[in-house]
C-alpha cells in the first residue's frame, strides 16, 4: 500500500505505538510518521505508508497549528503537568489578570529564540536529552530560532489558572516551553496541561481517522481510506514537465529542467522545493537555486 493517512492520535500513545497498530492494520512494514507527538498530546499524525515514506523530510516543513492550554502557578521539570513539580504558586496565579494574559502571549509571536526543553528528543553529541535527563546529568543546551506564526487567547479563567490558546508554529516548536516561558514572564510558572495538533503537513483535525475506525475497516476499505502521496505536499508550489522533461526526471536525469525558465527567488531565500508533476501524475521534488538551478531531490 502507498498514501497517506491522516490519522487521530489519541492521548496516553506513542507515536511509533501508532505505527505498530498501522503495521498490524495494513499488513505491511513500510510505515512512518511526520511529526512526533508527545504521548500525553493528541491531535493529527500524519502516517506515510509505502512510497509516501521517502516523502516525510519534505512534509514536516510544514506550519503546525494547535490549541493548547497552560495551568498557571506549576512548574515542572518536563514543562508539561505530567512531570515532577518543581515549584507551585497556585495562590499568586489567581492575581494575575487577562490582560496580563494577551499581552505576554503576544511576546511570542514572530521569530522567537527557544531553547528545547530537557526532556526532549534533541540530540547533544548523538544523544537524546531526555536520556541525559533521566540520568540526572546536566548538559548545555542551544537556544534555536523558531517562528510563532500567530498565538491568540481563546479562554482564561484566573479562578483555576487555566489559559486556552491557538498556536501556530514552526517545525522545532515547543509548545510546552512556551507554556513554561510564558509563567516566567508572569511570574508564577506554568506548564502545559492539554495539547491538541491541530493540522500539520496540509491536513486537519476535521478529516482525521481515530484508530478504532480504522481497525474496524477491511483491507481494501483500509486502502482506499489512504490518501494520494501529493496530497502531503500540496503546500508547495508545482513544476510542470513536459513528456521529455518528465522522462528524464523519471531517470534521474539532472538536465531534466532544460527549456524550463528559472523562477524569481523572494528576497533572502536561498532555494525553493518543487512538488514535480506531468500532467496530474505527481513524479517527485525538485529544488532550486540560483547558484545551482534545478536539481532532482526526491523521485518517486
Amino acid at each position: 500500500m502507498n498514501g497517506i493517512l491522516n490519522l487521530l492520535k489519541p492521548a496516553g500513545m506513542t507515536s511509533h505505538d501508532c505505527i505498530a497498530i498501522i503495521r498490524r492494520i495494513a499488513g505491511q512494514r513500510k510505515v512512518g510518521h511526520t511529526g512526533t507527538l508527545d504521548p500525553n498530546a493528541c491531535g493529527v499524525l500524519p502516517m506515510c505508508l509505502g512510497s509516501a515514506t521517502r516523502l516525510i523530510e519534505f512534509m514536516e516543513q510544514h506550519e503546525k497549528c494547535y490549541r493548547c492550554e497552560a495551568l498557571l502557578g506549576i512548574q515542572t521539570n518536563t514543562q508539561d503537568i505530567w512531570g515532577t513539580v518543581l515549584e507551585s504558586r497556585r495562590g499568586e496565579a489567581k492575581t494575575i489578570g487577562e490582560d496580563a494574559v494577551r499581552e505576554a502571549l503576544l511576546r511570542f509571536q514572530g521569530k522567537i529564540s527557544q531553547k528545547p526543553p530537557a526532556y526532549s528528543a534533541v540530540k547533544v553529541n548523538g544523544k537524546r536529552l531526555y536520556r541525559y535527563a533521566r540520568a540526572g546529568i546536566d548538559v548545555d543546551i542551544t537556544s534555536r530560532d523558531v517562528t510563532v506564526h500567530s498565538i491568540r487567547l481563546l479562554r482564561y479563567d484566573s479562578s483555576s489558572g487555566r489559559i486556552l490558546f491557538d498556536i501556530s508554529c514552526s517545525k522545532g516548536t515547543y509548545v510546552r516551553t512556551i507554556c513554561n516561558d510564558l509563567g516566567q514572564l508572569l511570574g508564577v510558572g506554568a506548564c502545559m496541561s492539554f495539547l491538541l495538533r491541530t493540522r500539520t503537513s496540509g491536513m486537519d483535525l476535521a478529516n482525521a481517522r481515530t484508530l478504532e475506525e480504522l481497525s474496524a475497516l477491511d483491507p481494501k476499505s483500509f486502502e482506499m481510506s489512504l490518501l494520494p502521496l501529493e496530497t502531503g505536499v500540496r503546500g508547495y508550489k508545482k513544476l510542470l514537465l513536459n513528456t521529455r522533461q518528465a522522462g528524464f526526471f523519471e531517470n534521474g536525469n539532472p538536465n531534466f529542467a532544460d527549456g524550463l525558465k528559472a523562477p524569481e527567488l523572494m528576497a533572502l531565500v536561498a532555494s525553493e522545493k518543487y512538488a514535480v508533476f506531468f500532467r496530474e501524475r505527481f513524479l517527485g521534488m525538485a529544488e532550486y537555486s540560483s547558484e545551482s538551478g534545478y536539481k532532482i531531490r526526491k523521485v518517486l
